[in-house]
């Protein structure tokens, strides 16, 4: 395997945690009918939100995230903050197309 396609991996890797970390956080909702995640948007997390998210990273392996304790700060942000913009919809959009039916 190239070292491109293995970066790209870990990333969808870091990509999912991020989103079940803003999950567990309250940042994100989770659609338990059809696993998919929502309630993002184009804003920024707030500065605590990021604050706090930090304090978790530095616990490394005995904190919440312990993907992440390898990741350099920014990465770690940056992937926090790419997951949350990726689910920037109001309601899982599988139950509102079901709705609309």
């Amino acid at each position: 395997m190239g070292g491109a396609k293995r970066a790209m991996m870990e990333h969808e890797d870091n990509l999912a945690a991020a989103t079940g970390y803003l999950v567990d956080k309250g940042a994100l909702e989770f659609c338990e009918f059809h696993g998919l995640a929502y309630g993002g948007g184009y804003s920024d997390l707030d500065s605590d939100f990021y604050r706090f998210a930090m304090a978790d990273r530095n616990r490394g392996e005995n904190g919440p995230v312990p993907w992440a304790a390898e990741l350099e700060a920014r990465e770690y942000t940056d992937v926090l903050k790419e997951a949350y913009e990726e689910h920037a919809a109001d309601e899982c959009y599988a139950c509102a197309k079901n709705m609309a039916d």
